[in-house]
């Protein structure tokens, strides 16, 4: 810590009473005023050197519980302050800062009565912005007996923040595969467990004979055996990171932390369901969390504290990577439907699997032109949903019911 003293009011009125005193001495010629003048500037001074003996000093730790917080929820900061050298009769308090993303200031009276004597604070933030947010704007202030100085010390302390995206809440989906034979569903192993990996759900027209009773009683749900088991429980995440398809607003861009809100949530959709999950976004720099549910859900989430826009016009690099990367299910965050993007898109190679395309809807004005895109994207199978930033998205993820935007 640094400690550098400042003069209170007191300690400047004090010097400024001095000085007029002594100049009234001088003027009129009166001897005697010249004593209480050196009194009263003295008095500072003597405040000053004695509260460099006395001041006291502390030991500071902090802790943020937990280290890693989403978006919106409440973590606890929590301080210790340890007296190191005693102040006697010294004011002392501290002043931590977290940030205006973070939450308010908080003010603590510390405890330097003797040598050893401890402080304990705590205090809520809430992360308004993901991201890793640095707590270093602690500052010890003291004074002296008399109130003349007062010392501010910035503790040379830096705890860091981890705020992950906001994760929804979404329900199954539904996603399927298309087979040989037919359309054959990804089976819902976080829910019906991996020995009926070869049922699916019931459709209307399916063959009595073929129903699975015993997973049906299981699940609650009529369930049929699968005309053939083949099943690549993977998915890849495109995410569209171009600067230009996402208008700022102040400092952050509403429609991007949207859609890497949107990324965070489906992706652990993806996961509870069993799938090995991948990330790509418009450069083409690749994420892949794999599917070890212990390690998957906080691998998932970690590029998308860090991942911001990028100044590529448009989806090149990231169809590119894709199609290095196999098969399997696809679903594009897209902040614009271009005819760039149809295009590429649309490029990719023929799939047996669900390709989904979660698109930020445009401005009435353009609606024309992507209800055009729209419908040129979904005559390559592709399901066209739309949402706004201040949407539901659970409504957003599933299928419209009605027909449009299914796989055809």
């Amino acid at each position: 810590m640094r400690a550098l003293p400042r003069p209170t009011s007191r300690a400047l009125g004090s010097l400024v009473l001095g000085a007029t005193v002594a100049g009234a001495a001088w003027g009129t010629g009166q001897d005697d005023l010249l004593w209480p003048a050196v009194f009263f500037i003295a008095l500072p001074l003597v405040a000053l050197l004695s509260s460099l003996v006395t001041r006291p000093s502390f030991r500071v730790e902090r802790s943020v519980s937990p280290v890693v917080t989403p978006v919106g929820d409440t973590a606890r900061v929590r301080l210790r302050f340890t007296a190191t050298r005693p102040g006697f009769g010294v004011d002392a308090t501290a002043w931590d800062d977290p940030g205006p993303l973070l939450g308010a200031p908080h003010l603590i009276r510390l405890d330097a009565r003797h040598q050893g004597a401890t402080t304990h604070a705590a205090y809520p933030i809430r992360p308004r912005r993901r991201g890793r947010h640095p707590l270093a704007r602690l500052t010890v202030r003291t004074g002296d007996v008399l109130g003349f100085w007062t010392f501010s010390r910035t503790a040379g302390l830096a705890t860091e923040v981890v705020v992950t995206p906001r994760v929804h809440p979404l329900p199954h989906a539904g996603l399927g595969v298309i087979g040989e034979t037919g359309e054959t569903p990804l089976p819902r192993s976080a829910q019906i467990g991996p020995d009926d990996a070869t049922v699916r759900d019931y459709h209307p027209g399916d063959d009595v004979r073929r129903i699975d009773w015993r997973t049906t009683a299981r699940t609650g749900e009529l369930m049929v055996r699968r005309e053939e088991a083949a099943w690549d429980p993977a998915a890849w995440l495109l995410l569209d990171s171009r600067a230009g398809v996402h208008a700022p607003a102040g400092d952050t861009r509403p429609t991007f932390e949207w859609l890497v809100d949107a990324a965070a949530s489906v992706g652990e959709r993806l996961l509870e369901e069993s799938y090995a999950l991948g990330l790509v976004d418009a450069a083409g720099d690749v994420h892949e969390a794999g599917s070890d549910p212990a390690v998957a859900a906080a691998r998932w989430l970690e590029p998308l504290v860090d991942v911001d826009v990028t100044g590529v016009e448009d989806l090149r690099a990231a169809t590119e990577a894709l199609h290095r990367r196999g098969d399997g299910v696809l679903v594009a965050l897209l902040g614009r439907l271009d005819a760039s993007s149809v295009d590429l898109l649309a490029g990719l190679p023929a799939s047996r699997h669900a390709r989904i395309a979660l698109v930020i809807a445009p401005a009435e004005a353009h609606r024309n032109e992507f209800d055009h895109h729209r419908a040129a994207l979904e005559r390559h199978d592709w399901d066209v949903r739309t949402t706004t930033p201040d949407g539901d998205l659970a409504a957003a993820w599933l299928p419209d019911r009605a027909g449009a935007g299914t796989r055809r």
